[in-house]
Parts: structure tokens; sequence; C-alpha cells
């Protein structure tokens, strides 16, 4: 008897595992990753000091934390397709904003949004979505979504380097905001409809008619 077995996937899993990991490098990318190459930029334009910045950050990390446990209540009520789509528009919205910001008191809003936006739209969303679509056969997708993850730092702090210094940090924040519109929410609204919830009490149509 082996000693690992290699995971089973459903009919389609492989693509939606391809689907969910894309979109996670690509998120984790143009939020998560954006204040250690943009801080600096950043707090110049807007006249404080890049630790000011990274506090803004901080809130949206504990925003992040609270949104997570809701975040799974709702996929596994709903399934991930209608969520991940709603957290693309979160990000987007909060990237645009953020590239617009002027004061002390916007960037921490904005960070609060965009907390909200990775509570409910990175690691834990798609491993929740995996598991809603393949129950116990979502090992195999969550070991395929966290290798996709694992570049988000090898492709995303490149690109937001070179648009960083080849147009600017607002102008970088409007391109991985065009990100999530153009490419990712396409990308989630292809994801297969999660099965609905057997409901006790729900009414058996008669048969027959």
């Amino acid at each position: 008897m082996p000693l690992f077995s290699a995971p089973s996937f459903a009919p389609g899993q492989v693509l939606t595992t391809c689907k969910l990991g894309l979109g996670q490098m690509l998120s984790w990318g143009s939020a998560f990753y954006l204040p250690a190459i943009l801080a600096g930029a950043m707090g110049e334009s807007l006249g404080i000091p890049p630790s000011r910045i990274f506090a803004a950050f901080s809130v949206a990390l504990l925003m992040m934390a609270l949104t997570g446990p809701v975040a799974g209540r709702l996929i596994d009520r709903w399934g991930g397709r209608p969520l991940l789509m709603a957290t693309n528009l979160l990000f987007a919205l909060g990237l645009v904003l953020l590239s617009q910001v002027q004061t002390q008191v916007q960037l921490f809003a904005v960070w609060l949004l965009l907390g909200l936006a990775m509570g409910a739209g990175l690691y834990e969303a798609a491993f929740a979505t995996s598991v809603r679509l393949y129950g116990k056969a979502a090992r195999g997708s969550i070991v395929g979504i966290t290798l996709f993850g694992g570049f988000a730092s090898t492709l995303s702090w490149p690109l937001t380097t070179w648009l960083l210094h080849g147009w600017g940090w607002r102008e970088a924040c409007l391109v991985w905001a065009g990100v999530q519109l153009l490419v990712l929410l396409p990308l989630h609204a292809s994801l297969p409809r999660a099965p609905a919830r057997a409901s006790a009490d729900a009414v058996v149509p008669p048969t027959g008619l």
C-alpha cells in the first residue's frame, strides 16, 4: 500500500482549480503586495512617512481577519462564484479610489474597503469555494490553488515596480483595477455554479404532473 496517494479530480476540477489559482495569484498581487512596492512613492506624494501607509495597511489586515468567517458562511450557503465576482468589483473600486487618495483619512478608508475585499476574496474564499464544489475531493484543488498563489509576488513585484517607474503609483493602482475588472471578473464568472443545498423543510413537488 503506497504511503501517499495522488488526489483524484472530478470532471472539470482541474480547470476550476486553475481558474481559482490564477484568480488568487492576481488578487494577492493587486492588493496585498502593493504597499511593499508603492509605500515610498505614496508617502512622498501624500506628504506622510511610509510607516503611515503601512499603518493603513494594518487596518486592512484587521478588516481582512474579521471578514473571512463571514465570507466562509456566505460561500457555504451560496457558493463561491457570486462572492468572488463581488470581490472583484470591490477590489476594482478600492484600487480606483486608492489612485485618487489625497488625505490620510481617505487613505485609511480605502484600505478598509480593500481589507474587506481581501477577506472575502483571497485564499480562504478560494479554498471554501473548492470545498463547496467538490467536497472531500477538494484536497488536490487546495494544493493547486496554493501553488498558484505562491507565484503572486514573483509576478506582481516586478510588474508593479515597472508600472511605478514607468507611470507612477496612481497609474499602477488603476492598471490593477483593470486586471480585476477585465481579467478576474470574467474568469470568476466562468466558474461552475455550486449545487443547491438540500433543505430539511423543502417541499418536494409531486411527480407525474
